[in-house]
């Protein structure tokens, strides 16, 4: 039971950061092959630009026609957004079960400081997991996720440095969160880094460099350097890429290569990512640890404001251990309007005869304000 409450934490937090973030690689169906046409930053998430703005309203069940205000000359950007989310977790092994609740107030900004030059940040509140039957579990939390200079000389050019996550191929937060936690659990999902983003209509390219976020235990703290790039191969609504990073810790060294792959076709697509990780021990033992680690989901829009998916991930180890995961992890994303968005998701865990199998049903309300 204690391992089940753990990974319902775990899981509840990821639901609610990935809730408002799930549309933005599906929109490849559409053509949009990057993330910089709706958002401030080219790696996506975040506030909206104008046509973003847009988008926005037209993809909701209350779709309408929308004059909204030149926000990339606005001085001051900003929104408010509240998430929750509730989930039960069921152990099938031993037939016990939990449900937990989460709440999270997040304030995004954005200060422009001149014409190239922008201020990017992300400030939470996150309540303590509320258990049934039981009293909430820590303290609540305050939390700054991003914070970043952005400059961007021209069109197809950014540079940024502060707090962040790491880009990906696909940037969906729950499939990377779960390989995360088997492939380099223990490290920060924000490191500080320095990154470019270089895109046109054909190609993206995002090289970075990444130290420390803070609050890791100083072992594990990483620095190292890594890198994207894809190709746009059909029209707008195929990329393939590519993917490396290089890190050095106190404990370990890690090194890993991946592909991915986001095609989009009328109401549904495709989504994928797998990489081949390598941990080796720096003591004295100087063990390697081999990972398998890949995500792949199909996703359907039978109509905008309303998309369906069917992922699956698989992780396997190799080591002092053997180990074989996988997630079958079906979900329904509703956007009422351009302030309420629900997501409902399963997540089924088979962990091997020995851990037994996980079943997870989760649901999460975004409420946002629009500026």
């Amino acid at each position: 039971m204690k391992r089940m409450t753990l990974v319902g934490r775990v899981l509840m937090l990821v639901l609610a950061h990935a809730a408002p973030a799930l549309a933005a690689p599906t929109m490849i169906r559409l053509g949009y092959s990057d993330c910089a046409t709706c958002h401030l930053s080219p790696q996506g998430g975040g506030l909206l630009t104008t046509y973003g703005k847009g988008i926005d309203v037209a993809q909701s069940l209350r779709s309408r026609e929308v004059q909204p205000l030149d926000v990339e000359q606005r001085r001051l950007l900003y929104d408010v957004r509240f998430l929750f989310g509730t989930q039960m977790a069921d152990s099938l092994a031993s037939h016990t079960s939990t449900t937990s609740s989460t709440f999270q107030a997040q304030l995004r900004t954005s200060a422009r400081v001149s014409d190239h030059q922008r201020l990017i940040a992300t400030f939470a509140l996150a309540s303590p997991t509320l258990i049934a039957s039981k009293r909430a579990a820590g303290t609540t939390a305050a939390l700054v996720p991003k914070a970043i200079w952005e400059y961007r000389p021209k069109k197809g050019i950014s540079l940024t440095a502060g707090r962040d996550e790491l880009p990906t191929g696909l940037g969906l937060p729950d499939p990377q969160a779960y390989m995360r936690r088997s492939t380099d659990l223990g490290t920060t999902v924000t490191p500080t880094q320095v990154k470019a983003f270089l895109w046109n209509d054909r190609f993206q390219v995002t090289p970075y460099a990444f130290g420390p976020g803070g609050g890791e235990d100083p072992r594990l703290r990483q620095w190292g350097v890594g890198g994207l790039a894809g190709v746009d191969v059909w029209k707008h609504k195929a990329i393939i890429g590519v993917s490396a990073l290089d890190s050095r810790s106190a404990a370990f060294n890690r090194r890993s290569m991946g592909a991915y792959a986001r095609l989009g076709f009328g109401r549904w697509g495709v989504l994928a990512e797998h990489e081949i990780t390598g941990r080796s021990a720096t003591d004295v033992t100087a063990q390697t640890t081999q990972y398998v680690a890949g995500h792949t989901q199909v996703f359907f829009a039978p109509v905008e404001w309303l998309v369906t998916s069917l992922g699956g991930e698989e992780v396997a180890t190799h080591g002092a251990t053997v180990s074989h995961a996988f997630r079958l992890a079906p979900g329904v994303q509703v956007r009422f309007s351009e302030n309420l968005t629900a997501v409902f998701t399963m997540r089924d865990v088979f962990s091997g005869l020995s851990a037994g199998r996980t079943r997870t049903y989760s649901v999460g309300l975004a409420v946002k304000t629009v500026r």
